[in-house]
């Protein structure tokens, strides 16, 4: 091969040291080469992220100074998603779903380099090298401080981002490099084409008089004053394989370019000419603001570098050019220098680029084309929930234990809402199924079956309500060391339900006698008074038995009126014999306590106002014994629209005690509702569910948007975060994805995006349509188990070429046969 034909990279080597190593370029040049992570996440919808990262590399400029380039190069590469294989046969058909999606992957580096002074001879400067390294540690630290986790490079990995930009290919694989054919319009590489597309054209440059730090999503009209990055389009490139963005910022000697602008005005303003003129005054307006504003002027270049097979180059090409011109940006169209441009993409390359190539400006200006945004990515916790990110890529958070220990929020309640449709069981079985993989006890009152797949698959408790076989409990029966003011109150809020129903009101005065009744009920079974009628067994017949003792002697003593027979009559409907006798006297199922997976279908007594409360409260002091008694284990318990027969004044005191009683003991509790006016109207809500929740879940929220005012002051929702909760299924999103739903999951202070998307299977095991969960059950009757059945259904669906609608009915009626 010919030297003149001969691709030579522009590096010495290497230097290697303590804390850095540095690369050395031809012509004496130094850089320092930083991986680092964009800080402002997609789909954010943060105008103070993006203003904060503009600041921070306008801090980094103005450190680095004089005689510097700084280059930041973001690689996007396409990668297939392979995830770990998952023993749990959910999750590993979630896997299989998932399994061969494409998916961006972004690599972020920052390059700063220190210019030789040309001359015919390079001299060496131990004081120019000194002062670089000493000024390393404070980019470094405004980097961290900006959010960027920057690591420096050292030799090993900056050699093989060197080979891996020549070869354009970023996966994990193996390094192949090809021959170069460099042409007028791109170069060939292989079977590939790489076609660098310099931003700017600086004959003739062609942009919008101001530049915003970011620009606005727009979506069909659906989405507005969406903060989004100015380059977020490059993460939509169709039918790339990858794609470099170089953008480099060279900082000039200051007082040289501002004497070579005043001596070009003069020049222009010599010659009048209308053309002059305009010059004249556009160089006045930049001195102007240099001048007031401090700015420092800097010579830019900005360059996508797009590889892409040959039949998609000219398609990835356009994509680019049209997202550019919808920026006012209108790219170079004489790049006719393609190997020059390539060559300049390479780390601390940037010195080859030639005066065409570069454009004056201010650091300000310049800074708004820097990109940074970057991709969701999976967080780094033991606790780990997978939904998807916005463009339909699996994304893991924890939404338990790391935001504890970061602080972004103090307890694990969670509160859900959204309206019916919307997806909130579909959501809550997927939560639900992913907190089964971990040592998590979950206790869910239900009014709608919509957990009963989920239970049979895990085989759980699957607890029906009905006259015949009443949900029952024998909340007296405690022992000595479990009886506290915490197990009075409860059985006090308990009685004081049974006389005054789920809307009445207790007075001070009947709480403090019932409480008096309680404690005197107990003194005498742990310690029995000569005198005083012996007390056979805890339950609530010895105590109401106990009661008709000791309330007249208190009226009698204290003086104090109490309407003792209405408490009498009233309490009677629960003693032995009476309509709901056993209810508070029979023990509930013991092996509960152990039990991983419990439902607690209510749906029968949800318009009892009697029932529907002392069920809810019933359920709620299983789940409080759980939190006591099942040491080493997470809890949970999940109350959907029955959480309405406990949002009394009555029942206000039971609730902060339920509620800071999980916070100490490892468990959270789960509120869901669909109604809006549910929690305006509701002070309960507002103080005790609410406050004590610091996350918030919210599904599509069309239908309140334009009555959100009271609902965002009430959940402190500000205007960035609105923002994000209304883009909620309003992208442009659902290409090449299966059946999903977005919601709004906030923790803390600060919510993101994610969709609920699953395999066929666990859609199955989730769903609430009733068509559909007969023939899966009719499924599960025949083979026995969950997987086993959802195998055979998937795969019967699939051969018979019939939609999912189509193949339900077909199957509902076949068994309907069966059974006739």
């Amino acid at each position: 091969m010919s030297g003149k034909n001969e691709f030579k990279l522009p590096y010495l080597g290497v230097d290697t040291g303590i804390s850095e190593d540095l690369l050395y370029g031809l012509n004496g040049e130094f850089s320092v080469v930083i991986r680092m992570e964009n800080p402002v996440s997609q789909y954010a919808a943060d105008a103070e992220a993006f203003e904060n990262f503009h600041s921070v590399f306008m801090n980094l400029v103005g450190i680095i100074g004089e005689g510097h380039i700084v280059q930041k190069i973001d690689v996007v590469s396409k990668v297939v998603y392979d995830p770990v294989p998952a023993k749990e046969y959910l999750q590993q058909c979630y896997n299989n779903h998932f399994s061969g999606r494409i998916l961006n992957k972004l690599q972020t580096y920052v390059v700063i380099t220190r210019q030789a002074t040309i001359s015919r001879f390079y001299k060496y400067d131990k004081t120019a090298l000194r002062d670089f390294r000493q000024m390393i540690p404070k980019v470094m630290d405004i980097m961290l401080a900006g959010g960027m986790t920057p690591v420096v490079l050292r030799e090993r990995e900056i050699n093989m981002h060197i080979l891996r930009t020549m070869a354009m290919g970023f996966s994990d694989g193996p390094i192949a490099l090809e021959n170069y054919k460099s042409g007028d319009t791109g170069i060939e590489l292989g079977e590939k084409t790489i076609r660098c597309i310099p931003l700017i054209d600086i004959d003739q440059i062609e942009l919008p008089q101001e530049f915003p730090i970011f620009g606005n999503l727009t979506e069909g009209g659906r989405i507005r004053d969406f903060p989004v990055d100015m380059l977020s389009f490059l993460f939509r490139v169709p039918d790339f394989d990858c794609l470099i963005y170089n953008q480099v910022i060279e900082i000039p000697s200051q007082p040289k370019v501002l004497s070579g602008l005043e001596l070009k005005r003069k020049r222009h303003s010599g010659i009048p000419d209308p053309v002059n003129s305009i010059c004249v005054e556009d160089i006045s307006m930049l001195l102007d603001d240099v001048a007031r504003n401090n700015q420092m002027l800097v010579n830019a270049h900005f360059n996508i570098v797009v590889c892409a097979s040959s039949e998609h180059t000219s398609k990835c090409c356009n994509f680019i050019e049209s997202a550019l011109f919808q920026l006012g940006i209108v790219p170079s169209k004489n790049a006719y220098n393609q190997m020059e441009l390539f060559r300049t993409s390479l780390p601390g390359n940037s010195v080859e680029l030639k005066k065409y190539d570069l454009f004056l400006t201010t650091a300000e200006a310049a800074l708004c084309l820097f990109l940074a945004e970057a991709p969701g990515k999976d967080e780094k916790s033991n606790f780990l929930v997978r939904f998807t990110d916005r463009n339909g890529v699996p994304v893991a958070i924890d939404p338990e234990d790391l935001p504890m220990t970061t602080g972004r929020f103090t307890n694990r309640n969670k509160f859900v809402l959204g309206p019916s449709g919307t997806g909130k069981s579909f959501l809550m079985n997927s939560l639900l199924e992913q907190y089964q993989l971990y040592n998590m006890d979950v206790v869910i009152i239900d009014t709608g079956h919509s957990y009963s797949g989920l239970c049979s698959y895990y085989r759980g408790k699957y607890i029906t309500y009905s006259e015949e076989k009443p949900i029952t409990m024998n909340p007296f029966a405690i022992s000595e060391q479990e009886y506290n003011i915490e197990k009075k109150d409860f059985l006090s809020t308990l009685v004081i339900l049974c006389v005054k129903g789920q809307d009445g009101t207790a007075t001070q005065l009947e709480r403090d006698v019932w409480s008096n009744v309680i404690g005197a009920y107990y003194a005498n079974w742990f310690s029995p008074v000569e005198g005083v009628p012996a007390i056979p067994a805890l339950c609530f017949d010895s105590f109401y038995e106990f009661a008709l003792y000791k309330i007249p002697l208190i009226m009698k003593e204290e003086s104090i009126p109490f309407d003792f027979d209405e408490a009498r009559f009233i309490l009677k409907k629960f003693y032995a014999g009476g309509e709901f006798g056993t209810i508070l006297n029979k023990p509930g199922d013991a092996s509960l306590l152990n039990e991983r997976f419990i439902v607690f279908e209510i749906d029968n007594v949800k318009e009892h106002k009697i029932l529907f409360p002392l069920v809810t409260l019933i359920i709620m002091d299983l789940y409080i014994q759980k939190l006591r008694h099942r040491n080493g284990f997470r809890k949970l318990l999940a109350i959907e629209e029955a959480w309405k027969s406990i949002s009394s004044p009555l029942m206000a005191g039971f609730l902060v005690f339920v509620y800071k009683t999980a916070r100490k003991f490892w468990g959270e509790n789960i509120t869901i509702t669909q109604d809006l006016e549910d929690i305006i109207g509701n002070e309960i809500v507002k103080n005790t569910i609410i406050s004590s929740s610091d996350t918030v879940i919210l599904l599509d929220q069309t239908k309140f948007k334009d009555s959100y005012k009271e609902i965002a002051a009430l959940l402190s929702i500000n205007e960035t975060e609105k923002k994000k909760i209304f883009s909620v299924n309003q992208l442009d999103n659902r290409s090449g994805r299966g059946r999903f739903k977005e919601v709004y999951f906030r923790r803390g202070a600060v919510g993101e995006v994610y969709g609920v998307e699953v395999s066929l299977e666990q859609y199955l095991c989730y769903t609430t349509e009733k068509p559909e969960k007969l023939a899966v059950e009719s499924y599960v009757s025949r083979f026995g188990s969950y997987p086993e059945a959802l195998d055979a259904f998937v795969s019967d669906l699939k051969s018979s070429g019939l939609s999912l609608g189509e193949f339900v009915t077909s199957v509902n009626v076949s068994a309907q046969k069966s059974i006739s």
